[in-house]
């Protein structure tokens, strides 16, 4: 029992002792521990931080292995003014484990940290006020490669936290408050790593609320971690500093929100990373990155904003960012406002943010290589995006447009768009849908109130095909001023309706563009109008289109049906040629013309088809001032139809168009066309249905073709017209009844006087507006004309009738007639034919006759260079009648003036053709009856046919008694004499043959033509009466045949004044140039029988001549008072080879003479004198060799000899050569040659049997050369 109890007792001992020394070794830790701590850390922590380290009390209970620090703090750097702690934690309190003894890992049940405050500075530059505490962190960290050290830690909770941040580098400080750490549990430890870990987390930093907390295993083998998130209106104001500074962009103001939960698990194959919940920014504003500077307080007054909107959520369902892939619940945005401009060089400010930049640099300091190596380690599969709605809300898009003038300003107002179904890529097709009201932008400058336009939309898209549904409701054309203003001054206005169809297509050749077509259901402009100021230009009242499809990539617009309401425009050119398009036009600014190497590809021409047209209700008022006379008309009831209309097909489409055309106040004119027409080729074929077209509308362009003004003439034709444009040249058929009524046409050509300055002048002037012609019907009908390429033109009318005509003819001062000027003359004959007209002396007579042949020969149509005669058309009418027909002629010419006319003239011609038929005559029976003067009768009957040629006819014309007297003032102009009396009568009759044969007889007889006595001052003073006593027979009548100039037919043609005028130079040629008279009277030419021309180098008359001497031979005979000189010429110069050669033929017949005698037949040989100059010694080519060797051993000059010394036989030209060489020609021999010529002239008339007493001989000349002077005998008559 003791030994038990002593055993018992000893165990007690050692108890008590064990218990003892317990308590003894707590109550030496709990006494001991809290200094050396408190000792320890702050010298070993000073040492490692290079700071000083304080801590306050520390409580030390070793019974539970609990440690608590109070008031912890950690200086700030040496020299630093502020001598509050960088770091300072109130509590700091442990609980440890006795278990970490055995598992030799640290094992707490509890970390407590209250109320720690951090003060930490930004010093800029990457710098901070703690970056000496680092560096000696970083000297003393692990070795690399070290094993982690195993712990399980429990409780672990920071409560109270507090940081303030001070960023010198932007001037801001943040403040961290509030700050909770809560962690009940993590361990690495081999039995624990499985345990889940829930760490949470909580603060409130600068005034926004952030909590969070998740679940999760970060030691265990396969690592799973949930956590959540929650942000609660954190103001992204205070960070906005820490933005690189040369972002595009500038954020103002965000607002964010999150509630979001993230799954994280890592295995040693996989890493997968699970985000879900809501992400949200309110308030959000952008701006760009220039507008928030003070440099430029003008841009500043403009909104800078360049995007903003009240809310953006974003619901996520499963984000895997790891792979890429994600889910998307929603994406919402509420009250987005987009401000797009482009600047003046063009530029958008959205594009110029995707411009790449330096590399950006952060204000708060360098990034480090860990994000640029994560993001070259990221994988290059792209994301692929689901997301289940998309909807946009109260929307905004204002569109400024700097480069216009003015600038342009739009909005979107009220934008809602909904989506479903995105999945990125777009393989499968998304569903949308929308709506939007678009008006003038803020600050937009209208002329009045514009209301907005509502668009609405809805389609599927995919990344291979789009198409959208659009409908546009009331959208004013007027938006889009001030991009018209950059082309034209004009301003348009009206509303666009439009139901239209958006397709895109990926093209399969990805060379190409993307397939874009537009299909318009219907789409309609109203009031429509082009206006400038207070004026309109242009206007439609309604313009509508049906079923249109625009194919972009096919260059090709089909429509259905086009409708044009009420289309009005004023059409006009100005007095400077510019019509008035050119005006509204704005100049396109001067660029440097593009230099390309290669030829540019001609583009390819757009195709239009339209189903059906329909124009009603339309007018057009045009004036032209760019003529002499403005040209003005109005169109009015314009109506177009077409059907099947298309550029690309081949095929006609029906067309009718009608209208009415009216000048001035009178009636309006009406055309109408039904019919169809073509565009490749051009052709045009239907009915025409024209009445009363006012055509003296168009006279003003026809002013340099014609020197008429055009009062009046009212155009009609019914009838069917075919045009076509074929690749050899145009074909034309028309058909059907023409007319022109109440024509009224005055003369315009310029005077005599302004005629000369015309050419250098320009504009024309008027005469005094004289009345030309005027009608009241030109009738045709049965029109027909034919045109074709490589065929005669056909132009047929079957009967005309021309109805109460009047012609107004004046023959000038300077002896033109008015319609020789309804032409103008060229500038060049014009200034000739002026000239010619001003060298008219006024004291001196001469010839009307000749004046109106200059003018005539002057003004005469040449044919231009180059131009190559085509076929003659083929022209036939059939019978024109002639009623109540007046022409009124005054001549200006002569003073005093003298006037007349010609009246009652009616008449008919029948059918004519410029071909004439197999077997029948080609001339129409012509019938014209009329009164001359009033007192005598006129008469022209015969066939005739105007068309053909050469011209061929048969007419007789016959004026009976007209009296003389009244002519009185062409005798005082031409002759200083007056008439007192005496009749005229003329018999005209014209035969022309289709070969070109002209027989024509002009019978003037005068009958008791009696003169009075000389006017004193007269212009001319002519022996007359002498002249009459010659012409005239012995009953006092003078039968005169004379050619007369022109024909019954030619306006110049007047039967009184012009045979008078031929009666008095008649008259005059008499006594001043006989050889006119007997030129007219025998044939020929006045130069013909005045000269006797000879070969040169010869005084033989040639055939030629010797009928010229017999006409003057009998013109003599029959005028016994008349005497004859000759006289020779010669030349020289010009004749001097002839000469020799003609010496040299007088040798060889010499010798054939002489040889002839010789041998006894002299007579044979010396011939017959033939009275023209020598006698006839024929020498034939046979004998000419013989006869000239003959000649050539007889001349007297050195020869060629042969070897023995004899003359050598040498060819006929070589003889002929020096012979010619070895004669002489002197002006002495010249003379003899000229008196020669005389002589044989004299002798030859004088052997027609005139008295050598009534023929002499004249000085014979030598004349000098000239150069029209050809070998001659001149011939000069006089009187007895």
């Amino acid at each position: 029992m003791v030994f038990k109890f002593n055993q018992q007792n000893k165990w007690v001992r050692r108890s008590v002792w064990a218990v003892g020394g317990i308590v003894a070794l707590w109550g030496v830790a709990w006494l001991a521990v809290p200094p050396i701590v408190k000792s320890q850390v702050e010298k070993i922590a000073s040492a490692q931080l290079g700071r000083k380290v304080t801590l306050g009390a520390v409580d030390f209970k070793p019974w539970s292995l609990e440690l608590t620090v109070h008031d912890l703090a950690v200086a700030r750097a040496a020299g630093v003014a502020d001598a509050s702690p960088q770091l300072f934690i109130k509590r700091f309190y442990i609980d440890a484990e006795l278990q970490s003894l055995g598992r030799l890992a640290p094992v707490l049940d509890a970390i407590a940290v209250d109320a720690p405050h951090l003060s930490l500075t930004h010093l800029g530059g990457g710098h901070y006020d703690v970056d000496d505490i680092l560096s000696r962190l970083n000297k003393s960290a692990d070795k690399p490669g070290a094993a982690p050290l195993s712990f399980a830690l429990y409780n672990l909770a920071l409560s109270g936290g507090t940081m303030d941040f001070t960023d010198k580098a932007v001037g801001k400080t943040h403040e961290l408050r509030e700050l909770q750490i809560t962690v009940p549990f993590v361990s690495n430890l081999a039995s624990q790593r499985t345990v889940l870990v829930e760490p949470k987390l909580a603060f409130r930093l600068n005034g926004s609320r952030f909590d969070s907390s998740a679940q999760g295993t970060p030691f265990a083998q396969t690592r799973k971690s949930d956590a959540s998130f929650k942000l609660t209106d954190l103001d992204v104001t205070p960070y906005l500093g820490y933005l690189p500074a040369n972002l595009p962009v500038k954020v103002q103001s965000a607002l964010l929100n999150a509630d979001l939960k993230v799954a994280f698990e890592q295995s040693p194959k996989l890493a997968s990373v699970k985000l879900s919940g809501t992400l949200q920014a309110g308030k959000v504003r952008v701006v760009s990155a220039g507008s928030s500077s003070s440099a430029s307080q003008a841009a500043r007054s403009e909104d800078p904003e360049l995007l903003s909107f009240d809310l953006l959520k974003l619901t996520l369902l499963d984000v895997r960012p790891l792979e890429r892939v994600a889910r998307l619940a929603a994406l919402e945005l509420s009250g987005p406002r987009l401000n797009v401009r482009r600047n003046k060089s063009g530029q958008l400010n959205l594009a110029m943010l995707a411009k790449p930049e330096n590399a950006t640099e952060n204000i708060a300091g360098t990034a480090s290589g860990t994000g640029a190596k994560a993001v070259n380690d990221a994988k290059d599969s792209a994301w692929k995006v689901d997301l289940a709605k998309l909807v946009v809300r109260s929307g905004a898009i204002n569109w400024t447009d700097e480069g216009t003038a003015p600038m342009a300003r739009l909005g979107l107002r009220d934008v809602t768009l909904e989506a479903s179904g995105i999945a990125l890529p777009l393989m499968q097709p998304a569903q949308f849908g929308g709506s939007a009201n678009l008006a003038p932008g803020a600050g937009a400058k209208t002329d009045k109130p514009v209301d907005a336009a509502n668009v609405r939309f809805n389609g599927s898209a995919s990344a291979q095909v789009a198409n959208a549904a659009v409908t546009l409701a009331d959208l004013p054309l007027g938006l889009a001023g001030p991009y018209l203003a950059q082309f034209m001054t004009p301003d348009l206005a009206g509303t666009l309706n439009a139901d239209l169809n958006v397709n895109w297509n990926t093209n399969p050749d990805p060379a190409k563009p993307a397939e874009i077509s537009l299909e318009a259901r219907q789409l309609t402009l109203d009031g429509v109008a082009l206006t400038q100021g207070k004026t309109s230009l242009a206007s439609v009242k309604t313009l509508q289109v049906e079923q249109a499809l625009l194919d972009l990539e096919r260059q090709r617009l089909t429509l259905g049906k086009l409708s044009v309401m009420q289309p009005k425009a004023a059409v006009g050119r100005g007095a400077d040629g510019r019509w008035m398009y050119e005006s509204w036009l704005k100049a396109e600014p001067k660029t440097q013309p593009k230099t390309n190497s290669s030829a540019a590809s001609p583009a390819q021409a757009w195709a239009v088809a339209i189903q059906d047209v329909a124009l009603e209700g339309g007018a057009v008022t045009f004036v032209d001032k760019s003529v002499s006379k403005p040209v003005a008309f109005d169109l009015s009831a314009l109506s177009l139809q077409l059907k099947n209309f298309s550029t690309t097909d081949n095929k006609p489409f029906a067309a009718n168009v009608s209208t009415q055309i009216r000048a001035g106040r009178r009636e309006a004119g009406r055309v109408l066309w039904r019919g169809s027409a073509g565009l490749s080729p051009l052709a045009v074929q239907g009915q025409v249905d024209a009445v009363r077209v006012p055509v003296q509308v168009f006279e003003p362009y026809l002013a340099d073709a014609l020197n008429i003004d055009l009062i009046r003439a009212d155009a009609s034709f019914k009838g069917k017209v075919n045009y076509a444009q074929t690749a050899a040249g145009p074909v034309l058929k028309l058909g059907g009844d023409a007319r022109i009524e109440d024509f009224q046409a005055n003369n315009t050509a310029p005077t005599a006087a302004k005629r000369a300055g015309l050419v250098a002048s320009g504009p024309r002037q008027s005469q005094s507006g004289e009345e030309l012609l005027n009608w009241k019907l030109l009738s045709l009908r049965g029109v027909n004309v034919a045109l074709a390429p490589g065929t005669a033109t056909i132009v047929s009318v079957k009967e005309t009738v021309w109805s109460d005509f009047f012609a107004r003819l004046i023959l000038s001062e300077a002896g033109r007639l008015n319609l020789q000027d309804v032409m103008p003359s060229p500038p060049q004959a014009a200034a000739s034919s002026a000239g010619a007209g001003a060298s008219v002396p006024a004291g001196r007579a001469q010839d009307a006759t000749e004046v109106i042949a200059a003018r005539a020969v002057t003004t005469g149509a040449t044919p231009q260079k180059g131009t190559k005669p085509g076929l003659a058309p083929v022209i036939s009418f059939g019978p024109v009648s002639f009623l109540g027909g007046r022409v009124y002629f005054s001549d200006h010419f002569i003073k005093p003036n003298y006037s007349t006319s010609l009246t009652e003239l009616t008449g008919k011609l029948s059918a004519f053709s410029s071909v004439t038929p197999p077997g029948a005559s080609n001339l129409a029976d012509l019938e014209l009856r009329g009164r001359a003067e009033g007192t005598a009768s006129l008469e022209i009957l015969g066939k005739v046919n105007p068309l053909v040629t050469p011209v061929a006819l048969d007419i007789k014309g016959r004026v009976r008694d007209l009296e003389l007297p009244p002519l009185s003032p062409y005798s005082v102009r031409y002759s200083g004499y007056g008439i007192e009396r005496g009749k005229l009568s003329v018999d005209v009759a014209y035969l022309v043959l289709p070969n070109g044969q002209l027989t024509a007889s002009h019978n003037i007889v005068l009958n008791q033509l009696v003169f009075g006595d000389q006017v004193p001052g007269a212009p001319a003073s002519l022996p007359v009466k002498l002249a009459v006593a010659l012409l005239a027979d012995r009953n006092g009548v003078i039968d005169i045949n004379l050619p007369v100039s022109g024909s019954l037919n030619d306006p110049q043609f007047k039967l009184a004044p012009i045979v008078f005028k031929l009666i008095i130079n008649l008259i005059g040629k008499a006594i001043t140039s006989p050889f006119s008279l007997l030129a007219n009277a025998f044939g020929g030419g006045a130069d013909e029988l005045s000269v006797v021309s000879f070969a040169p180098g010869s005084a033989e008359l040639a055939s030629e001549a010797r009928a010229g001497l017999d006409k003057v031979a009998k013109a003599l005979i029959e005028r016994p008072a008349l005497k004859m000189t000759v006289v020779g010429t010669a030349n020289l110069e010009v004749e001097s080879d002839a000469f020799k050669r003609e010496q040299l033929k007088a040798l060889v017949q010499a010798e054939k003479r002489r040889a002839s005698v010789v041998n006894g037949s002299s007579s044979s040989a010396t011939g017959k004198s033939d009275g023209a100059g020598g006698d006839s010694v024929t020498v034939t080519p046979a004998e000419y060799p013989a006869l000239l060797k003959a000649v050539y051993r007889r001349a007297d000059f050195p020869k060629p000899r042969n070897l023995v010394g004899l003359t050598k036989d040498i060819p006929v030209n070589e003889m002929e050569a020096l012979l010619l060489a070895n004669l002489s020609a002197t002006d002495d021999a010249m003379r003899e040659l000229a008196v020669q010529r005389g002589v044989t002239v004299r002798d030859y008339l004088a052997a027609q049997k005139l008295p050598l007493e009534r023929l002499f001989l004249g000085a014979a000349k030598a004349v000098p050369t000239e150069a029209k002077w050809s070998p001659r005998a001149e011939l000069k008559l006089t009187t007895q």
